[in-house]
């Protein structure tokens, strides 16, 4: 067996793998991390790089006469760039497993050492899959309440969503029963195509867990978010809301990766909710380090102050779902489209 030439194209891949997965951490993801984990685990690699004998090995490569040098060789189109991510950390364990097992018959030693460093590219893999998980954008958060969801089908408006730059949507029930609150939840979840648009759902944990949506929003008196975390795992994004600076600081400090803040304007979605204001809210995006969605009371009119306060995004409600849905979304988007 040429196992000379089965190493040397496989130690190719494997550099080459682990090189272009710590560009995407280091200039893509940008988590510390991550980009620690990689650089531990390429070192790691260039440390049996050293142990074997590569410039012997390097004599028997042939790519001139390779069957897989032509660009349709192994050609597989990615459809998103989490795609590209899954299929290098993919060949970087194919690669190190080959590796593995070509060394088996020459050198043990050196083969538990690639058995490690597989083990390392799967824990990384775990710790890219559940930070993608939690990767969202809340710049245009709708929330669609109890008391609108007879007024569309879910598959409706969530296509509709997609295309006019909806990034997040919370499914908020307080009074129907669960196992409608459950329907309706799987319904949204099943209908969302895109990857970047993150289905929340508010409060209810176990509901969460069963429709497999993103995420959960909570409020102040609800479970506390170390437990919510604990249930659902660290690839789930958890909201919370807060009202004041001290409040969000302290969600913050537990763990939240976003801070729903309202409600900035009067609401007629929830008509007691007390009114926070434009300078409550930017005091607390000057005072965290995670995003910050303005919520309550926002429209086409004051939208632009919310973000100008230091909000990373708006969630809006009652004022795409009362009136002509395209024309609301359309004023917040600029974009023209139709249901």
């Amino acid at each position: 067996m040429p196992f000379e030439r089965i190493i040397d194209v496989n130690v190719n891949r494997l550099d080459e793998s682990l090189k272009f997965t710590e560009d995407i951490i280091r200039f893509s993801l940008q988590n510390k991390k991550l980009l620690s984990n990689i650089r531990k685990i390429r070192n790691d690699f260039l440390k049996i790089k050293k142990a074997l004998p590569l410039g012997e090995i390097v004599t028997f490569r042939k790519s001139m006469h390779d069957l897989g040098r032509k660009a349709q060789f192994d050609l597989r189109l990615k459809k998103t760039p989490n795609d590209v991510i899954t299929a290098n950390i993919t060949r970087a364990k194919e690669a190190a497993r080959i590796i593995e097992e070509t060394l088996k018959t020459h050198n043990i030693a050196i083969s538990n050492r690639l058995k490690k460093l597989r083990f390392e590219i799967y824990d990384l893999e775990l710790h890219i899959n559940e930070f993608l998980r939690r990767k969202f954008t809340p710049r245009l958060y709708v929330i669609i309440d109890e008391k609108y969801l007879f007024k569309y089908r879910p598959s409706e408006i969530i296509k509709f969503f997609e295309k006019n730059d909806v990034t997040m949507v919370q499914l908020r029930i307080e009074t129907l029963s669960d196992k409608t609150f459950y329907t309706y939840a799987q319904k949204i979840k099943k209908t969302i195509s895109r990857p970047h648009v993150k289905f929340i759902i508010n409060n209810r944990i176990d509901i969460a867990q069963a429709c497999r949506a993103d995420g959960v929003h909570l409020g102040l008196h609800d479970i506390p978010i170390k437990v919510a975390r604990t249930i659902l795992g660290s690839g789930s994004i958890i909201g919370a809301s807060a009202h004041t600076v001290k409040d969000a600081l302290t969600v913050q400090k537990q763990g939240a990766d976003y801070i729903g803040i309202g409600a900035v304007f009067k609401t007629r979605t929830k008509r007691d909710a007390p009114v926070c204001g434009l300078s409550v809210l930017k005091s607390i995006c000057k005072n965290v380090d995670i995003p910050v969605v303005g919520v309550g009371g926002i429209t086409d009119k004051n939208y632009k102050a919310v973000l100008r306060a230091g909000a990373s995004g708006i969630a809006v409600c009652s004022y795409l779902f009362e009136g002509n849905l395209r024309k609301n979304l359309r004023s917040l988007t600029g974009r023209k489209s139709s249901l």
